[in-house]
């Protein structure tokens, strides 16, 4: 992008405008030099006709050429009698159209605009305006009005037009006083907007550091941002400590707010027993409820009555299922689908190999003998797809299940209208957060079976809790643990690596030849490490098995940032597979993730796809889904933040999908984010080729670390304490 420039004038022509995200195209007439200009930005409310003071930077768009990308601008009234009647005529007000803006200019010349603001009835007076028309235009003209007061205000406190028009969009004519009030309520009541953000506002706004205002919503502030790493709940003097620094106050003063939020119900504090320490735990209230609710409702599960089957029948069923799929069942997990059939709930834990695949389609095929009405379910689309896949049933996404309404915020289906089912399955559930899982027990109806199925040894869920692992280290609930391994090949080095690794043994490495999954490339440098992953993407794997680098390969990494992270890996990798696409931002060819749920498309985050071109707007995205339906997705400028590039991502993002071919980066540069599950996460997303690329240093750290930091939370102890 060029250097940012100031420029002058009056808007000629809105050439496209987006009424739900203001994103605006338009032509402006320079003061300075009579120059037409393109301008592209979130203009909300911008009108042909004003004049215009327009901040922000030349870009050279492939298709329109050069244009002014705008980052802020601020719209002064014309003041002369062309310019008025201009603006006037330009749709501001409905029904005015370009004869009254004649009428009224001629009748009141330079002081139209102003006659209109504060002296409406005048207008009476012009031919053709009656007392209908003139509230018609006050009315319009006060929204307007107020929305250039709002942008003028929140730019001056350096919030960006777009910001400025989400808020103007929820808050309406009382935004900037609702901002001048407390800029902090703008964290809770406006997507996109957190407490950093709000806090530089405050700070423009001359909100001392010590204000109550501040301290309460930063406490609040810092018991989400330890939610985001997985934290259910925090001790009172983490807390505390933590917020103190963060906002730069005494300790003292947080313990003060702390109270108060305490009091108004925003947080909730319980104290541990003696026997784990006596201390205060200090949770949000909404994972608080979340968490009392699933030990309630999985225990009332677990004391419900379980349809009565005579051993002996039990024994026939399942026999009957190994029958009807072919199967001969180890011991095992002969006994694990009992387990499934004998219980209310039941989990049913392993690593690859371990059968738990086979274990689900024989625990289906004998519910179904039992009459039982089967829902299969995964927290994502493609684990529902390969669920679907390895049962021959439909699965869904959990939220598909509960039946997400994003018009109403929340899941249609909960205690009040439960699922319509005699047993759920649910697969990869090391993935769910505590407040999903709270919906999936919620939406159960009395009676309901219940079979968690997933791996306790991969990365917990991005959300906060570590559901799996609490239900089981909880021992109130029935668990399967499959150890033995069944599937491993002969050639075969993934599965029985990922296990190596597990126990916190060094990979081993193929004996020798070609024809092995698994293959370890020692490289001490980063550049040495970025030109081995350079040269496996641009051909060495297609050439010695055949896969296709753009749809077969997935780089997983450890961390976003640096040479061997998302963003870095991202443009090494793009620029080998699509060296077509030179724009800053997304273009044909590119692989790319969604990462949020979007409900009005049916796109899912993880979800991942190729753009296939621009519509004809030269900005539109068409992007091609291929799991777990096909399907084209027309991303406007405004979605498109949704989409991230994909040819190299988080190993965290990798959860609860299959790759034919990972390429994983293990490097001392991941230091701090080196811990066992997660490359034992990274090696089990291989299907048929696994290829780390690193430092025996960075993978004797990666094993000496065993786990992910503890999560702070109490269902383990709930369930214990509920089952008594």
């Amino acid at each position: 992008m060029g250097d940012q420039v100031e420029i002058d004038g009056i808007v000629t022509r809105v050439v496209y405008t987006n009424p739900d995200s203001h994103w605006t195209v338009l032509r402006v007439k320079s003061s300075g030099n009579g120059r037409e200009i393109p301008a592209v930005g979130t203009l909300a409310g911008v009108r042909e006709g004003e004049s215009i003071r327009l901040w922000g930077r030349w870009v050279t768009d492939s298709r329109f050429g050069e244009q002014i990308r705008v980052d802020r601008f601020k719209v002064v009234l014309p003041a002369t009698k062309k310019g008025i009647e201009r603006y006037l005529s330009s749709g501001l007000i409905p029904g005015l159209g370009p004869k009254t803006a004649k009428l009224l200019v001629r009748r009141f010349g330079e002081k139209t605009l102003d006659v209109i603001s504060k002296n409406p009835e005048r207008l009476k007076v012009v031919k053709g305006i009656g007392k209908k028309k003139v509230m018609q235009i006050v009315a319009a003209w006060k929204e307007h009005a107020g929305l250039t007061e709002v942008m003028v205000f929140m730019q001056g406190i350096g919030i960006t037009p777009r910001l400025a028009t989400k808020i103007y969009q929820v808050y309406g004519n009382d935004a900037v006083g609702k901002v001048r009030a407390n800029p902090y309520s703008l964290v809770d009541d406006i997507r996109g907007i957190g407490f950093k953000t709000a806090d530089s506002f405050a700070n423009e706004m001359g909100i001392a550091a010590d204000h109550t205002m501040r301290v309460k919503a930063g406490i609040l502030y810092v018991l989400n941002e330890h939610r985001k790493d997985g934290h259910v709940c925090l001790p009172k003097d983490v807390l505390t400590r933590s917020a103190a620094a963060t906002l730069s106050v005494r300790e003292d003063i947080i313990e003060d707010q702390l109270t108060v939020l305490l009091d108004a119900g925003r947080v909730i504090v319980e104290t541990v027993p003696a026997d784990e320490g006596a201390f205060d735990m200090v949770f949000p209230r909404d994972l608080h409820r979340a968490e009392i609710s699933v030990a309630e409702r999985l225990i009332r599960l677990i004391d419900g009555q379980v349809p009565a089957f005579p051993a002996e029948q039990l024994q026939l069923i399942v026999q009957q299922a190994e029958s009807e799929l072919g199967l001969s069942l180890a011991d095992g997990q002969r006994d694990a689908v009992r387990a499934a059939l004998e219980s209310q709930v039941t989990v049913i834990t392993g690593g690859p190999g371990t059968g738990k695949t086979t274990i689900v389609r024989a625990v289906v095929t004998a519910l179904s003998h039992m009459g039982s009405k089967i829902t299969l379910g995964a927290p994502t689309g493609r684990a529902a797809q390969r669920l679907s896949l390895s049962t021959g049933r439909e699965a869904k996404t959990l939220h598909r299940i509960l039946e997400w309404s994003p018009n109403e915020g929340g899941f249609v289906r909960d205690e009040d209208n439960p699922v319509e089912v005699d047993a759920m399955i649910i697969d990869e559930v090391s993935m769910v957060d505590i407040r999903l899982f709270d919906a999936v027990v919620r939406a159960l109806p009395s009676g309901a079976r219940l079979v968690l199925v997933g791996d306790v040894d991969q990365l917990p869920s991005v959300g906060p809790g570590a559901v799996l692992r609490d239900i089981i280290d909880s021992q109130a609930i029935r668990v399967a643990r499959l150890t033995d391994i069944f599937r491993q090949s002969s050639n075969s080095l993934i599965t029985a690596n990922a296990h190596r690794i597990l126990r916190g043994e060094m990979p081993e490495q193929p004996p020798g030849g070609a024809g092995y999954d698994f293959y370890w490339i020692e490289k001490e440098d980063v550049d040495d490490a970025r030109r081995v992953i350079g040269a496996l993407i641009g051909g060495r794997i297609r050439d010695a098995f055949g896969f296709d680098p753009k749809k077969d390969v997935q780089v997983l990494t450890p961390m976003h940032r640096g040479p061997l992270g998302s963003e870095g890996l991202n443009e090494l990798v793009g620029g080998i597979l699509n060296p077509t696409n030179e724009a800053a931002r997304l273009g044909p060819g590119d692989k790319v993730m969604q990462v949020r749920n979007n409900y009005d498309k049916d796109v899912f985050n993880g979800d991942v796809g190729f753009v296939e071109r621009y519509a004809a707007d030269g900005r539109t995205l068409i992007v091609h889904f291929s799991e777990p339906n096909p399907r084209q997705v027309t991303y406007e400028v405004a979605d498109q933040d949704q989409l991230v590039l994909a040819w190299a991502i988080s190993i965290h993002k990798s959860q609860g999908s299959e790759y034919p071919v990972v390429i994983v980066p293990v490097h001392t540069q991941h230091y701090v984010m080196l811990r066992r599950n997660l490359v034992y996460t990274a090696v089990t997303r291989g299907k048929r080729l696994v290829i780390l690329v690193g430092s025996r240093k960075a993978m004797r750290r990666a094993l000496a670390a065993a786990t992910m930091a503890p999560r702070y939370g109490r269902l383990a102890h709930r369930l214990r304490e509920f089952s008594q």
